[in-house]
């Protein structure tokens, strides 16, 4: 057992590390350093990128003196050999091959483990992306400490299924970590401030970084590198004089075709290395855009309307008399609007369709064909979809930026000036 003066110290430490964790930190500390003996089975739950497995293996290496300890990927574990003979190695610090003897099964495992008196050690065994686990296993490391009859083993499970889903005959103390909120995610990447810029200069940028980033990823990892390569672009117009360092509203137009290709890249799981890459990216991205199919470009340039324009507007944009389309004079957006400041806005299927069928010059049908292209638009990276679960109420938001819409645009003649407010 560690001192109270030791377990004080890790606790300062890992609050220091991970933010806006005290409660979980406070919690699994009392549970896994206050005591020799440790709860039987605890249960970490939390959606991706919130810290889970981070936080439990930095506790972990604090107290590693104390307690011998194995993490354990399950999603690296195909069999139960493996299983079984990767948390050997490292509970008994020995090579596979000095190993008394196959484990293949759930007995021979315990056996190897009392044979080395495995329970007169404090021992914790974690088991991330325990999901990925046969339901059977999932039960038996639950009632392990019973198995081998030691109080001071802990089997951590961890995983991003909530406990519920999993069988009732397990026994565990749940300890949940929160997805993390705008701020949070602000208050944190705050800490990589770059030293070369003040502090109002960052906040600026992270206001319309996570404005524009936080409805398509929460991944703190690569939050933190999007934002490193979006501030270099966001700071050129300072650093050339062209922009006063607090000009939030003139920078983030000069930045906004650079957020909307990083959030392609987001959308299709690539990575970009550099800004250097930037460019390339982009004009591999637009090239393929003007080659869509004819009524999948009107759905793009229906998108983009509906994402830059608020839904108030779409009356007096979309009325139609004798066929034709009648100009009214809209209001223009104020420049600091707080809309500019987040870039494109998500909108319905429903509004995407009445945009769709106000722009096009031609009596079409809604088809399962033309539905269809909605969906490739989507799967391309074109459109973002999301929403809150329901498969009837889909929401997207378009992704392309302004002079690439303008290039479709002009490939299918139609003016879309005159339908964006303040454009």
């Amino acid at each position: 057992m560690l001192s109270n003066l030791t377990k004080l110290s890790i606790i300062k430490s890992l609050n220091s590390e991970f933010l806006f964790r005290e409660v979980q930190i406070d919690t699994l500390c009392n549970l896994l350093i206050e005591d020799d003996v440790l709860p039987p089975c605890v249960f970490v739950h939390g959606l991706p990128s919130v810290g889970k497995t981070s936080l439990i293996s930095r506790l972990l290496f604090y107290i590693r003196d104390s307690t011998k300890t194995s993490i354990v990927n399950s999603v690296c574990c195909y069999t139960n050999r493996v299983l079984f003979e990767s948390i050997l190695k490292d509970l008994l610090q020995i090579k596979q091959s000095d190993l008394p003897h196959r484990c293949d099964n759930f007995m021979q495992f315990i056996n190897v483990l009392k044979q080395f008196s495995i329970q007169k050690e404090r021992v914790i065994i974690v088991l991330d992306k325990c999901e990925m686990l046969a339901q059977e296993l999932i039960v038996v490391f639950s009632k392990l400490q019973e198995f081998i009859k030691s109080h001071q083993l802990c089997v951590i499970f961890v995983s991003q299924v909530l406990p519920t889903k999993f069988d009732e005959d397990i026994n565990f103390i749940p300890i949940i970590l929160e997805q993390y909120n705008s701020v949070e995610i602000s208050e944190i990447l705050l800490i990589d401030k770059p030293n070369d810029w003040s502090i109002e200069v960052y906040k600026n940028f992270l206001t319309v970084f996570i404005g524009s980033f936080i409805g398509n990823c929460r991944d703190l990892i690569e939050l933190k590198h999007l934002a490193k390569i979006l501030f270099v672009k966001y700071v050129e117009p300072i650093q050339d004089g062209s922009c006063a360092e607090l000009n939030q509203n003139f920078l983030f137009r000069k930045i906004s075709p650079t957020i909307q290709l990083l959030l392609n890249n987001v959308y299709l799981g690539t990575s970009l290395e550099s800004v250097d890459s930037l460019s390339d990216e982009k004009i591999k991205f637009e090239k393929f855009a003007l080659d869509l199919p004819y009524y999948a470009k009107y759905f793009l340039i229906a998108a983009y309307i509906a994402s830059f324009n608020s839904p108030k507007y779409d009356r007096k944009l979309f009325v139609k008399a004798s066929n034709k389309r009648k100009k009214t004079k809209l209001p223009k957006k104020s420049d600091n609007s707080i809309s500019e400041l987040v870039g494109p806005k998500n909108f319905s299927l429903d509004r995407l369709l009445a945009i769709f069928y106000a722009i096009i010059e031609e009596n079409t049908n809604m088809t399962a064909n033309l539905l269809a292209q909605i969906n490739t638009l989507a799967d391309l990276g074109l459109l973002m979809r999301f929403g809150d679960g329901k498969l009837d109420t889909p929401k997207y938001k378009c992704s392309v930026s302004y002079d690439c819409i303008i290039n479709i645009a002009r490939t299918v003649k139609f003016n879309i000036d005159k339908y964006l407010i303040d454009q």
